[in-house]
C-alpha cells in the first residue's frame, strides 16, 4: 500500500471506508464478539411467555440479568450532573460566559433530551460491551433564518442549525482492529440510519442514486444485532438507508482531518477536511480489553448464570404443569368400585386383601432446587455487586447507617462505569459548548436557569461563549446518591451545631445529597482571602470592605508574611500592613448592629457613660476623708 487509504481520491474514498467498516464487523464475527453481543441482547430484553419445548417440557425465563443491569444503570445515572464550564480568564466577561454555558448545557439536557442520549449510552456499555455517542453540527437543524434561490430559481431554505447528539452502539462505529487499546483512535466509521427521500431532497444532484440506494443487504442483515429484526421484504421495502460517515482526526498524514459521508461506493454526499477541533466521537465502557480495541462489561459474567437460574425454574415449572392433577396407585385386580351418593360424595369399594389406593407424590420438588436457585442469585448479586438494599429490599434489624455503607461499597464497586459515565458527560459538554462557539454565529433562544435558578429565556451567540474553555462534572460522594445515605448525612449534619439551622436546608440535603449550600459562606470566604493574598504577594492593591470578616482577613493577610523572602520585599510588607490596617479602621467603625448580622465581633469604641458633676465631686470629698452630713432622718412619731 502506496498510499494511506483515507487519504484517497474521492473516487476511491468510498469504497475504502465501506470496506474499512465490513472489515470490522467481519473481525467480531471471527473473534466470536457477536455471538456474546447476541446472547446478551436476548438475555436482557428475555422472552415474555412460557415455552414449550418437546411434548410436556416447559421453559420460562426468569429475567435476573436484565434487572440487575437496570439497578446498576440507575445507580450510575440517576444524579443529574452539576456542570461546571471552566473559564480561559477571569474576567467578568468570561465569567458571564461561564454562566451562560452552564445553563445553556441543562437547556439541552431538559429540552434537547441530552440526558436520554448518555444514559442510553451507559445502558448499551452495561449490555453490548461499549456505549457510543457522536455529537455533530446538524445545518437542516433549528429556526428558518432565510430562503435563498438558485439561478434557475429554485428555492432552498437556510436554517440556523443545532447541535445532533446520536448513540451507536460497537456493531455501528468501526474503528482501527489492529490497535492493542481501545484509546485515541485516528478515526473511527460509523454506520447510521436516514430516510433516502430526505435524503435525496437535501441532495438534489444526486437523487437518482440515493433513491436506488436500498437496506436489502446480505452482509448487513448477517452481522445485525437483533437476527429477527426485519425480514428481507421489509428491509427491501424500507425507507431508511445506511449511511456510512469517515470521521479522521488531524494527524501529518491528513493536517486537515477529513469528513466524509457515503451511501454507496459511488454515491458521495460529502467530502472535506474536518470542520471541528476534533472528532466528537465518544466512547463509554466499563472497563477495556487488554491488547484490543474494545471495551468490556463485566455484567457479561451473569450470562452462564442467568442460563442455570432459567434452567432451575424451568424444572420446577414443568413439574408443576405435569403433575398438577393428582395421580393414584393401586394394586392390579383390587376391585375398586366407585359410587356416587350425592353432592360430590363417592363411596370407593376396594378388597382389603389385594390392598388399597394410595396417592402418587410425583408434584414434590426437591428442596435441594429451590436452595440451588437461591444460590444462583445470590452470586449474580455478588458478582454485579448489586445488593438487595439497591433494589429495595432491605433487611430486618439493619441500621440506615448500614444500608448507606452498603449502597456506598455497591457504587464504588462499580466505579470504573462510573467514571467512564463522568468523563462521557464531560466530552459531551465540552463538544456541545465548542459546537456552539464555532457555528452559532446566528441569535438563537433558550431557556436557562438564571442567578436565582428562576426560568430565564435569553438570546445568545456563539461568541457569548468565548471565555469558555472546557466543561468538567463535579463528582458526587457515592453516599449522597442513594436515600438512605442522604437521611444519614442529613441526620449527622442536623447534629452537628451550626450546619443545619432550618428546615429548607435539612430537605435539601435529603432530597438532593447538595451539600454546598451549607457551607457556601465560609468557602467564598475562603477564595476571597486566597484571591487576595495572591494579588499581595506581586504586590497589588487590594481594597477592604465594611462586610468582610476582618478578623480572618487579618489573621490570613499575615500568611504573606511568613515567609522570609517576601519580608526582603519592602513593597510586599508596605502593601500587606497597609492592607491590615486597612481592617482594622473598618473594623473599628463597624456598628454592633452590623457585626451582629454579619456574625462577627464588634471592635467599636464603646461611648463613655455621662457622669453628674455633683457626684463626681461628692466621692472626691470622700476620697479625701472629710466626713459627710449624715442625711436628714424622717421624724419620730409619738
Amino acid at each position: 500500500m502506496d498510499k494511506y487509504w483515507a487519504a484517497e481520491v474521492e473516487e476511491k474514498i468510498a469504497g475504502n471506508i465501506i470496506e474499512k467498516f465490513n472489515e470490522f464487523r467481519r473481525h467480531l464475527s471471527d473473534i466470536g464478539a457477536i455471538a456474546i453481543l447476541r446472547k446478551s441482547y436476548k438475555a436482557y430484553y428475555g422472552t415474555h411467555e412460557i415455552q414449550d419445548v418437546g411434548k410436556s417440557l416447559k421453559a420460562i425465563n426468569v429475567n435476573n440479568y436484565a434487572s440487575l443491569n437496570r439497578n446498576l444503570h440507575v445507580m450510575i445515572t440517576s444524579q443529574r450532573p452539576a456542570w461546571q464550564p471552566r473559564a480561559i480568564n477571569s474576567d467578568l466577561e468570561s465569567q458571564a460566559s461561564v454562566e451562560l454555558g452552564s445553563g445553556l448545557l441543562d437547556f439541552y439536557m431538559r429540552e434537547k433530551h441530552l440526558e436520554q442520549k448518555l444514559n442510553r449510552a451507559t445502558e448499551f456499555a452495561l449490555i453490548l460491551r461499549e456505549g457510543w455517542v457522536v455529537v455533530d453540527w446538524d445545518v437542516n437543524a433549528g429556526e428558518v433564518i432565510a430562503v435563498d434561490s438558485d439561478e434557475g430559481g429554485k428555492e432552498s431554505t437556510i436554517f440556523e442549525g443545532d447541535i445532533s447528539v446520536q448513540n451507536f452502539h460497537i456493531l455501528d462505529v468501526a474503528r482501527d482492529i489492529s490497535k492493542r487499546d481501545s484509546y485515541s483512535h485516528k478515526w473511527h466509521i460509523v454506520r447510521d440510519f436516514k430516510n433516502k427521500f430526505d435524503l435525496a431532497a437535501t441532495y438534489p444532484d444526486i437523487s437518482e442514486k440515493i433513491l436506488s440506494a436500498s437496506n436489502d443487504n446480505a452482509e448487513n442483515s448477517a452481522y445485525d444485532l437483533n437476527i429477527y429484526n426485519m425480514s428481507k421484504d421489509m428491509r427491501s421495502n424500507s425507507d431508511l438507508i445506511p449511511i456510512y460517515k469517515l470521521y479522521h482526526d488531524k494527524t501529518p498524514a491528513l493536517p486537515n482531518g477529513r469528513l466524509v459521508v457515503v451511501v454507496d461506493k459511488d454515491c458521495i454526499l460529502f467530502d472535506g477536511p474536518m470542520p471541528y477541533k476534533k472528532p466528537y466521537v465518544f466512547k463509554i465502557s466499563a472497563s477495556d480489553m487488554i491488547d484490543m480495541p474494545f471495551g468490556h462489561s463485566n455484567m457479561f459474567d451473569l450470562l452462564p448464570l442467568q442460563d442455570a437460574l432459567n434452567l432451575t425454574f424451568s424444572s420446577i415449572l414443568t413439574n408443576q404443569a405435569a403433575n398438577a392433577v393428582q395421580n393414584f396407585q393401586m394394586p392390579k385386580g383390587s376391585g375398586i368400585n366407585v359410587n356416587n351418593i350425592g353432592d360430590g360424595m363417592r363411596i370407593i369399594e376396594f378388597d382389603p386383601k389385594v390392598g388399597g389406593i394410595t396417592p402418587l407424590d410425583l408434584l414434590r420438588t426437591s428442596p435441594e432446587v429451590y436452595s440451588f436457585n437461591e444460590i444462583i442469585n445470590n452470586y449474580m448479586q455478588l458478582i454485579s455487586n448489586v445488593s438487595d438494599i439497591s433494589r429495595g429490599q432491605a433487611p430486618a434489624n439493619m441500621s440506615g447507617t448500614a444500608m448507606a455503607l452498603l449502597q456506598q461499597q455497591s457504587i464504588q464497586f462499580n466505579n470504573g462505569l462510573q467514571l467512564a459515565h463522568t468523563q462521557l458527560l464531560e466530552d459531551v459538554g465540552t463538544a456541545v459548548i465548542e459546537l456552539l462557539q464555532e457555528f452559532a454565529e446566528e441569535p438563537r433562544l433558550a431557556i436557562i436557569s438564571g442567578k436565582t435558578k428562576a426560568p430565564l429565556m435569553k438570546y445568545f451567540k456563539g461568541s457569548d461563549l468565548k471565555g469558555i474553555n472546557r466543561v468538567v462534572v463535579d463528582s458526587a460522594n457515592p453516599l449522597t446518591k442513594t436515600g438512605a445515605g442522604r437521611i444519614e448525612i442529613a441526620n449527622n449534619l442536623l447534629q452537628t451545631p451550626g450546619m443545619i439551622s432550618t428546615p429548607d436546608q435539612y430537605l435539601s440535603v435529603l432530597t438532593t445529597g447538595i451539600l454546598e449550600p451549607l457551607y457556601e459562606h465560609d468557602r467564598s470566604r475562603q477564595h476571597i482571602t486566597r484571591a487576595e493574598n495572591e494579588a499581595l504577594m506581586t504586590s497589588q492593591e487590594v481594597q477592604a470592605i465594611l462586610t468582610d470578616d476582618h478578623a480572618i482577613h487579618v489573621l490570613e493577610h499575615t500568611c504573606v508574611l511568613n515567609n522570609l523572602e517576601a519580608r526582603k520585599n519592602p513593597d510586599i510588607v508596605n502593601n500587606v500592613l497597609a492592607h491590615i490596617q486597612e481592617h482594622i479602621g473598618l473594623a473599628e467603625t463597624m456598628t454592633p448592629q452590623m457585626a451582629a448580622m454579619l456574625k462577627q465581633t464588634s471592635f467599636a469604641q464603646q461611648p463613655q457613660e455621662m457622669v453628674n458633676p455633683d457626684l463626681m465631686q461628692a466621692n472626691n470629698i470622700q476620697d479625701q476623708g472629710v466626713a459627710l452630713p449624715t442625711p436628714a432622718q424622717p421624724p419620730q412619731l409619738q
